[in-house]
Parts: structure tokens; sequence; C-alpha cells
């Protein structure tokens, strides 16, 4: 058991079976937007692109644009920051192409 302020504290780390669902999209995803590389991210079912702003920012819209740019949807497509909900439109959307 830890000591200290963490003495009898539990994690419990977010799921991430739907993040999975969508694994290689995902990827892609990370990459195009983030520039980030399997490895070099942890994401879960709860991850939000907030999560992945500036310390102190709320501002997603470059996100969005860029979003918009490579594969076309935006918020009013998603309704919510969510990774695992951006993930589910664009593979929607691919499927319907």
């Amino acid at each position: 058991m830890a000591p200290g302020p963490f003495k009898g504290k539990k994690i419990t780390f977010a799921s991430t079976a739907r993040v999975e669902e969508f694994a290689p999209l995902a990827s892609d995803f990370m990459d195009e937007i983030f520039e980030l590389l399997p490895g070099e991210y942890a994401i879960s079912d709860e991850s939000d692109l907030l999560d992945f702003t500036e310390m102190g920012s709320s501002d997603t819209s470059e996100l969005w644009r860029r979003i918009n740019e490579i594969y076309g949807i935006g918020l009013t497509d998603v309704g919510s920051g969510k990774l695992v909900d951006i993930f589910m439109e664009i593979a929607r959307r691919r499927i319907l192409q």
C-alpha cells in the first residue's frame, strides 16, 4: 500500500474496449491529428480532444479544423469531443462511401 496522501487510494483505469474496436483508425487519427505514433500516447473510451489541448486551454477549434480537413467531419456531426465518438463517425462515413 502506498504511503502518504495516496494511502488507501486505488487507481482504476478507464476501459479501452471501444477504442480497441477502432484500433487502426485510432492509430491513423492520432498520427494525422496530433502527430503521435503508437506508444507515444494512451487513450481510453473516456479520452477527449480536450485531453490533448494545451494545459488550461479548452479551445479545440484548431483540432476540429484539422479533423474536418482530413476526415470531413465536424463537431456538429459528432456531438462531442470524445475520441470514440469521433472514430465512430469517421467509420460510419467510410461505410457509406
